[in-house]
C-alpha cells in the first residue's frame, strides 16, 4: 500500500494552477499526531512506500514534524519521500531517511530562480516533478532539458497531467499533455537524468503498472483517508473517507464504474492514469493516455525508431 500523507495544505506559494483552493493553502490547520497513529494502525495492508508532502513540508514547525516523523517509524521503516517546492534549503529535507522529490515548473511557478538554485546545492539527489500546465507545455523543451542537465543533484525528471479541479479550470485536453510529453521523448538532447515518463509508459505497456487507485491512499489534514475523485462538473478534488472500510468500498466501486470506452479499451486496468474517471468520448485523448501508449506500440512494432 501507497500512503500520500498531507499534513497540513498551508503552503508559501500560491500558485493559479494547484488542486488547492486559496483557503486551503492558508489554512494551517494541521493533522493531529495521535489522529494519524491511529489512520496508520488501521490499515491493515503492508506499507510499501510513504510520501510525506501539503502544503509545503518546510513549513512545519520543527516539533511537529518530528511528531509526525516518529508515528510514521512505528509503521514504517523505509525511506519517507518529501515532496517539496524546496523555495528553503532545509535540513530536514537531507536526513539519511528521506528521499527528496521537488516540484519545479520553470517560468510557471513563483521563485523559480530560487528554485532553481537552491537545486544546484542540494547535497541530496534530486527527483524533479514537472505539472504540464499551459505555461508549462508552451516552453520550448530542447531548453528545458538542457537547463536541468546542468543541475548535476537531478537523477530523474516525471512530467505530471493537470487536471480541472475545484480549485482552477485551465484549458489543456489529455492530447496536449500527451504531445508534450512526446516532444521530451523525441528531443534530440540528451538527457543526464532519467525521464520516468518512459519507465511509466512501458511498465503500463507491459501490464506491470496498476490504475486503480487500491493500492494508494491519501491522508489528509482533517484527519481522514482521503481518495482523488471526479465531482459532477468532472472537476478533481479530495473526497475524503471516515474508515477503511469506506476506502475498500470505494476502491471496489471504482472498478464497476468505469465507461464503455474503458471497459472496452485493451490497456484497461493498466493505462497511464493516476485516477479513473468517467470517459465520454476519445477526441481529445483521455486521462488514460492512450495516445503515449499507441506511440509506444507504434516504436516497439517499427525497430528501427529509437525510444530515448
Amino acid at each position: 500500500m501507497n500512503i500520500s500523507i498531507n499534513p497540513t495544505y498551508f503552503c508559501n506559494f500560491k500558485c493559479d494552477f494547484c488542486y488547492l483552493t486559496p483557503d486551503q493553502l492558508r489554512d494551517q490547520k494541521k493533522i493531529e499526531p495521535k489522529q494519524l497513529d491511529k489512520l496508520l494502525s488501521n490499515i491493515p495492508e503492508p506499507i510499501d512506500h510513504i510520501d510525506l508532502y501539503g502544503g509545503e513540508i518546510g513549513a512545519l514547525r520543527r516539533e511537529y514534524y518530528n511528531e509526525i516523523k516518529a508515528i510514521i517509524r512505528k509503521h514504517y521503516n523505509g525511506k519517507i519521500n518529501i515532496n517539496t517546492n524546496f523555495s528553503m534549503l532545509d535540513d530536514r529535507f537531507f536526513e539519511d531517511d528521506i528521499t527528496l522529490s521537488v516540484s519545479y515548473d520553470f517560468e510557471a511557478r513563483e521563485k523559480h530562480d530560487l528554485v532553481y538554485q537552491n537545486m544546484m546545492m542540494s547535497p541530496k539527489p534530486i527527483a524533479v516533478l514537472i505539472l504540464a500546465s499551459p505555461r508549462v507545455i508552451s516552453l520550448n523543451v530542447d531548453e528545458m532539458i538542457q537547463r536541468l542537465n546542468l543541475i548535476k543533484s537531478i537523477t530523474s525528471v516525471e512530467i505530471k497531467p493537470y487536471s480541472i479541479n475545484q480549485a482552477n479550470t485551465l484549458d489543456l485536453p489529455h492530447s496536449d499533455y500527451e504531445n508534450f510529453v512526446i516532444k521530451w521523448l523525441e528531443s534530440p538532447i540528451q538527457k543526464n537524468f532519467e525521464f520516468i515518463n518512459l519507465y511509466n509508459i512501458e511498465d503500463s505497456y507491459n501490464k506491470r503498472y496498476n490504475a486503480f487507485s487500491d493500492d494508494h491512499v491519501y491522508i489528509t489534514p482533517n484527519g481522514k483517508y482521503g481518495v482523488l475523485d471526479f465531482d459532477k462538473d468532472d472537476k478533481e478534488y479530495f473526497l475524503e473517507l471516515n474508515s477503511w472500510a469506506n476506502y475498500q468500498q470505494w476502491a471496489w466501486q471504482e472498478k464497476r464504474t468505469l465507461s464503455d470506452i474503458c471497459n472496452n479499451c485493451k490497456y484497461v486496468g493498466h493505462c497511464l492514469t493516476e485516477h479513473y474517471r468517467y470517459v465520454k468520448d476519445l477526441d481529445n485523448s483521455c486521462n488514460g493516455y492512450i495516445n503515449l501508449l499507441e506511440w509506444y506500440d507504434e516504436r516497439v512494432e517499427d525497430k528501427t525508431k529509437v525510444i530515448s
